[in-house]
């Protein structure tokens, strides 16, 4: 238990994550760590921050807005990806290979809350001011795969991240922005001190990370 390799791990995490290397990662550790009870749980960052004040979880993958991860805890960027925007396949837009953002940027969206992800939010509204636009938000919903399924019956387009291209949902079809992206990143966090079975699991998943530069912690 002192090392690490017995016990169980309380893991949290964000349903984008899921889309990405996230199984890859628990398939490996549970194979190599077989004395580690893995407890999983899908949730979002607001919900992850009162997990860990009441000791409901370990770890968890949150996502954020590119080099903001949330404070007060220890944290290692996961994964880095560009914002790609969902679009009903019946839209004019659909039929272009990358959006200029002009474009998109009078469609109605659909849109988490900004309680579940602030600064992913205000990066994205940010992003609209900066063009001269206000995004036009016409439904808010907290899962992703929620977010899609709206998009498909015509609600609006979303701005999703590009792991979500694997959620084949359809009537949906995922298209770049064209031009410099907009960016998210997933992070894995944790308080410190970290128990060992933790520990046990960052290292893991950081010799299993494909970024070079992703194997170092986040400011706190």
């Amino acid at each position: 238990a002192a090392a690490g390799t017995l016990g169980r791990l309380r893991l949290a995490f964000v349903s984008s994550i899921a889309y990405g290397p996230l199984p890859g990662w628990l398939g490996s550790f549970r194979e190599a760590h077989a004395g580690v009870a893995l407890e999983l749980r899908e949730a979002t960052l607001d919900v992850q921050l009162e997990a860990f004040e009441s000791g409901e979880i370990d770890a968890g993958f949150v996502l954020h807005a590119a080099g903001e991860a949330p404070p007060g805890l220890t944290a290692w960027r996961a994964q880095r990806e560009p914002l790609v925007m969902a679009l009903p396949d019946s839209h004019p837009l659909a039929a272009m290979r990358s959006l200029p953002f002009a474009r998109v940027a009078v469609e109605p969206l659909v849109i988490f809350p900004r309680a579940i992800a602030p600064s992913l939010f205000d990066a994205i509204v940010g992003h609209y001011r900066r063009h001269g636009a206000a995004p036009r938000i016409a439904q808010e919903a907290i899962q992703m795969q929620t977010i899609v399924n709206l998009v498909s019956g015509g609600i609006g387009v979303a701005w999703v991240p590009a792991s979500l291209m694997l959620l084949q949902r359809p009537g949906v079809v995922y298209r770049p922005l064209a031009g410099a992206p907009l960016e998210c990143e997933t992070s894995l966090v944790w308080k410190e001190p970290e128990p060992p079975v933790v520990r046990r699991f960052v290292e893991h998943v950081q010799r299993q990370s494909p970024l070079p530069n992703s194997r170092r912690k986040a400011r706190r």
